[in-house]
């Protein structure tokens, strides 16, 4: 028996364990996302045809949130599959014969495109009214009813979407509500997924599932943010709090639906423009839609919270009132994220000893991340540099990262943890000497608005930085003080930054010693969360 497996949630080498213990016996062929990524749809055939699969399987982060179910399983019939299976790493599956998937793929699509009509024409009457009521100022703020000084924050999560269980998005959410919870606020969290790493006892938490429903990715937003409008708005009027905060996702109004029906005020988190995003990383579709619903939260929100003046300069030349915006860049949890927190444990379990230097970078290697500049890097060291490599996560860019490594001969030098929780991250973190944000410019070339949250955590670990000195992050870091800051993409001074600081263990220690100082002084997550209420508070 002969499976080909390809893993979407980027996580091949985990997905392959989960099918060796389903199948034992089995074939098991990795058939790379690269390949199917691009090309036209025959293309894509004759690819997995060519492997001659028995069963086709599908790896997703949450089966829950992969929209297109029904085109994965009749893209497998048609590559030659007998049997389909769809998985993902929490157990839950789902599993079809070839038959059964061509016998019911003409109704299932019919139903997925009716669904998809009535959703965009649900949709568009929606927005056409909440415009109308927040271009008519038709907003009246009702005053706190609670106790004097109490602080009832109702949070909105609302971006149900692969990868979202990590990285930078799940970091910000934990953070800004660990940290409001400890300055005496009451926060209920309304949220479509479990959020990892959350104190569920500390915090009144209300699930929405999404539905999988959505030919294409647009679609799948547009329904799950009506689903989530209509049961968040019942929960936020049975509960007014005396504000509502939500990160701002693609195709979602919650937010402001439920600030006009309570009287309540949304503040919004905004993180960059989801326009920018599907124009430049992404595949557009009803792109009209997407950029009034983001004019939408902009217009309606009584406070937005940008992470970088960037971002800020964006919104004053998008017309954004000045008053509304304020700067809010990402923290970090100092308690978490230390030194001394478990580094020798994981450095003996990877195998690297103590004489070597071991180097990391976390991310999601993403297009900004910079993984391919550093995969350059390593292959410009020299051969005995006693440098070792911790790459910690996963994404888009990872295999061609390995492929440079491979292609300069450095693979034994390098380790890949792949994807981790992120109460795992301090430990590996920790083992390290050196920690890396090689950040490279936006390939548009606009401004880079980020605000890195790993370069915060990196910080707080107290150990040599090497970063890109690339928008916030070079405001952040000081040069040949808190970091040693680079030019970006530039993969030579990348390298001899990298070197300089293996050979030089004062550098190395009081470059990191500063940075924990900074960490510590300016960029905690409890900052972050103050900054919020004391808006709140201005308001009131």
């Amino acid at each position: 028996m002969k499976i080909v497996l390809l893993a979407l949630d980027r996580e091949p080498e985990r997905a392959k364990q989960n099918l060796r213990f389903r199948y034992p016996d089995a074939e098991i062929l990795i058939l790379p996302v690269s390949k199917v990524a691009s090309g036209s749809v025959w293309q894509r055939l004759k690819i997995l045809r060519s492997l001659k699969p028995d069963i086709f399987a599908v790896a997703t982060e949450r089966l829950a949130w992969q929209q297109g179910q029904n085109l994965l399983l009749l893209f497998g019939v048609l590559g030659g599959a007998s049997w389909l299976l769809l998985f993902d790493a929490f157990g839950v599956a789902r599993e079809e014969a070839r038959l059964n998937v061509l016998r019911r793929a003409p109704l299932r699509f019919a139903r997925e495109a009716w669904s998809g009509w009535r959703v965009v024409r649900r949709a568009l009457r929606e927005l056409a009214r909440l415009e109308y009521a927040v271009g008519t100022k038709n907003q009246r703020y009702v005053p706190p009813v609670g106790k004097a000084g109490e602080r009832h924050i109702t949070y909105l999560r609302t971006i149900p979407a692969a990868g979202t269980r990590s990285g930078g998005a799940t970091t910000h959410t934990l953070g800004f509500i660990n940290a409001a919870v400890e300055l005496g606020a009451r926060l209920s969290v309304i949220s479509n997924d479990r959020i990892a790493g959350l104190d569920e006892t500390r915090v009144n938490l209300k699930l929405i599932e999404p539905d999988p429903i959505g030919l294409t990715r647009p679609v799948f937003d547009l329904l799950n943010g009506l689903l989530f409008t209509d049961h968040a708005c019942n929960e936020i009027a049975a509960r007014p709090p005396d504000f509502i905060y939500q990160r701002y996702s693609s195709f979602n109004w919650s937010g402001v639906e439920a600030s006009l029906r309570t009287g309540r005020p949304l503040f919004l988190e905004y993180n960059g423009s989801e326009v920018w995003v599907a124009k430049n990383w992404g595949r557009v579709g009803i792109g009209d839609l997407l950029a009034r619903c983001e004019q939408l939260n902009l217009a309606a929100a009584a406070r937005i919270f940008v992470v970088s003046d960037i971002e800020r300069d964006n919104l004053l030349a998008a017309g954004i009132d000045p008053g509304k915006i304020v700067v809010n860049p990402n923290g970090v949890d100092t308690a978490m994220f230390r030194p001394e927190i478990g580094g020798m444990a994981v450095r003996r379990e990877l195998g690297v000893n103590q004489q070597e230097i071991l180097a990391g970078f976390v991310g999601t290697f993403g297009p900004w991340h910079g993984v391919l500049s550093l995969a350059e890097a390593i292959g410009l060291l020299p051969d005995d540099c006693g440098v070792r490599f911790l790459f910690v996560g996963s994404g888009t860019l990872r295999a061609e990262a390995e492929q440079i490594i491979r292609a300069a001969g450095r693979e034994r030098q390098v380790i890949f943890a792949g994807h981790v929780d992120h109460e795992r991250v301090p430990a590996l973190l920790d083992a390290c000497d050196i920690l890396l944000s090689p950040h490279v410019p936006l390939a548009d070339g606009s401004d880079f608005f980020g605000s890195p949250t790993k370069l915060f955590e990196y910080m707080a670990m107290g150990k040599g930085i090497v970063a890109s000195n690339l928008g916030q992050i070079g405001d952040v870091l000081t040069h040949n003080e808190t970091a040693l800051l680079v030019e970006p993409g530039n993969a030579k001074e990348l390298s001899d930054a990298i070197q300089k600081l293996a050979n030089d263990a004062v550098l190395l220690s009081r470059l990191g010693k500063a940075a924990r100082a900074a960490a510590v002084a300016k960029h905690t997550w409890r900052q972050n969360a103050a900054r919020v209420l004391d808006e709140w508070k201005k308001r009131n």
